[in-house]
């Protein structure tokens, strides 16, 4: 009996799952890792890896397991400019709070779901604000991060559109976390 053959279709299933969060996710970090606007008033880039895992998170959380976040974030921390671990830490930990949030925001509206990722978003770059402080480095403009925060909320409806419409990721009740 081959490896394949004891492998329950629901377990290739989710194999498959978390092999294209992990495609996508490298795909999504090459894109934020380009050299666009490379000036001193360049504005910061929406953060479209949290977009995708606060989606991923919450559609399919037993796809998204913590050490797959991890080590994408990890890899998102040594290509960009991101203090090495305080976004892998910070994105594993706004994965994990949407987790926990998953059942209410799947009995709720997109707004709402929304929100919830916004303050996902206002919590890692506080967190990872206040890391860079507490490292002595100078940490960023605190109105660079604002701006972070705002194109991050409106990535996430357009990240949201593209999975759900392109990829059929739908909120699903037989998988759990």
């Amino acid at each position: 009996m081959t490896v394949a053959d004891r492998l329950d279709p629901l377990d290739t299933g989710r194999l498959a799952r978390m092999v294209l969060l992990v495609a996508l996710g490298f795909a999504v970090i090459c894109i934020e890792a380009m050299p666009l606007g490379l000036q001193a008033t360049a504005r910061p880039s929406p953060d479209l890896l949290l977009c995708l895992v606060a989606f991923w998170s919450l559609r399919r959380p037993g796809s998204a397991p913590a050490v797959v976040i991890f080590a994408l974030a990890l890899s998102r921390d040594f290509l960009t400019d991101v203090p090495v671990g305080a976004g892998a830490m910070t994105l594993l930990l706004v994965s994990e709070l949407l987790k926990l949030r998953r059942r209410a925001l799947a009995r709720s509206n997109f707004a709402m779901e929304w929100i919830t990722v916004t303050l996902g978003a206002i919590l890692a770059i506080a967190l990872q604000w206040f890391l860079v402080v507490l490292m002595l480095a100078q940490p960023p403009y605190l109105i660079d991060l604002w701006h972070q925060v705002i194109y991050t909320m409106m990535a996430y409806p357009l990240m949201a559109l593209l999975l759900r419409y392109v990829l059929c990721i739908s909120w699903t009740r037989t998988e759990t976390v």
